[in-house]
């Protein structure tokens, strides 16, 4: 079976022979509509995430955007519209229409994903406003959530920060995992402290 890789990342396979995409096939058409940075594996399922975020970028109004899925996304599908959002404000907004129109019981995973685009855009007081938010909420931290905040105040250069949401992982009796710990070790070594 055939394959070629194009330059905007789309693997063409068909029966055998490789041939190149125009630019008038529908279905390119629409990977090219689809942002950079969304998964090809959506785009190719053919699945009401591609239209959502089709949306997203094209309607400026998030109930006219996202209501005639309102009530009916899956948390993966939900997962995914929000870990798509490359500018953190749109992220944001978008996770509080979630919150806001009650019909989502956003969970961990949800949190996780948006403490990582704020930490990732240097948004340390909306981190701290999210988690403080996600803990009146009573979603709970989980492993991953420490990983996730360690990460991200380490590659901000926030050494002190970092450690301090170690020491709150360990302090709940969670211990980090091997992601975390070479987090971990990764920070020591940048200050050369670590051999």
């Amino acid at each position: 079976m055939g394959k070629e890789k194009h330059r905007d990342g789309v693997t063409i396979i068909n029966k055998g022979q490789t041939r190149s995409a125009t630019r008038s096939e529908s279905w390119f058409a629409a990977v090219k509509k689809v942002h950079s940075r969304c998964s090809t594996k959506w785009v190719c399922n053919g699945g009401r995430v591609r239209s959502i975020l089709e949306a997203l970028n094209t309607v400026h109004d998030l109930d006219e955007a996202l209501g005639p899925w309102r009530e009916k996304l899956s948390n993966k599908e939900v997962s995914v519209i929000l870990k798509e959002q490359v500018c953190w404000k749109k992220g944001l907004e978008i996770f509080e229409w979630f919150l806001k129109k009650g019909c989502y019981e956003l969970n961990v995973i949800h949190y996780n994903i948006m403490l990582w685009i704020l930490g990732r855009a240097r948004e340390w007081s909306r981190v701290e406003s999210l988690w403080n938010e996600m803990n009146a909420r009573g979603v709970e931290p989980v492993n991953s959530t420490y990983g996730k905040l360690i990460d991200i105040y380490s590659k901000g250069g926030l050494k002190k920060e970092a450690l301090v949401w170690l020491q709150r992982m360990l302090s709940r009796g969670l211990e980090p995992d091997e992601v975390t710990t070479g987090i971990i070790v990764q920070l020591y070594k940048r200050d050369r402290e670590f051999t």
